[in-house]
Parts: structure tokens; C-alpha cells; sequence
């Protein structure tokens, strides 16, 4: 299984639209790591909400330690279970 190291969390939020341009969402994120320049970041996403009640978007920023063909993040917490092997008689 793939390893991974949480890099930064933050979060965005709707934004007031006054034309097309602008963004829907906006925010801020908080990186504690160093990060070489071009050096790719996983970034994941949830749906929240505030304790108004009012949407945003939970992020969290990764990067992959180990290569491997695993395609699951650090947010997978359930651990696979292995088939049960049938000893041959």
C-alpha cells in the first residue's frame, strides 16, 4: 500500500459572484512542509458544512512517499481484508 504524508489542510467557501470571472470558491489553505518546486500534491476534497449551516469544502494536501500501484489515499481508513486461504489437502 501506498504511503502518504499530510502536507496542509484548508478549506473554501462560496463566494458573492458580481461577474462571471470570478471564482466560485474561495479560501485559504495552511502548508507544514517544505514543497519542491514541481513536485506533485494530492489534494483532496469534502462537502461540510459551518456550524451555521452554511457549505464549504474541506481540503487536504498529501504527497506520495512510496510509489506503488495502490490508488487509495490516506483517507481510506478501512482496512482491506484478506480472502481467507484455503489450505490444499
Amino acid at each position: 500500500m501506498a504511503k502518504y504524508e499530510k502536507v496542509g489542510k484548508g478549506a473554501a467557501f462560496t463566494r458573492e459572484k458580481t461577474n462571471e470571472n470570478q471564482p466560485d470558491f474561495g479560501g485559504s489553505v495552511t502548508i507544514n512542509a517544505d514543497i519542491r518546486k514541481d513536485e506533485e500534491i494530492q489534494i483532496a476534497m469534502w462537502k461540510s458544512r459551518t456550524k451555521k449551516g452554511d457549505p464549504y469544502l474541506s481540503i487536504q494536501f498529501t504527497r506520495k512517499l512510496e510509489d506503488d500501484s495502490d490508488l487509495s489515499g490516506p483517507w481510506d481508513k478501512e482496512k482491506k481484508e484478506q480472502p481467507e486461504r484455503k489450505d490444499a489437502q
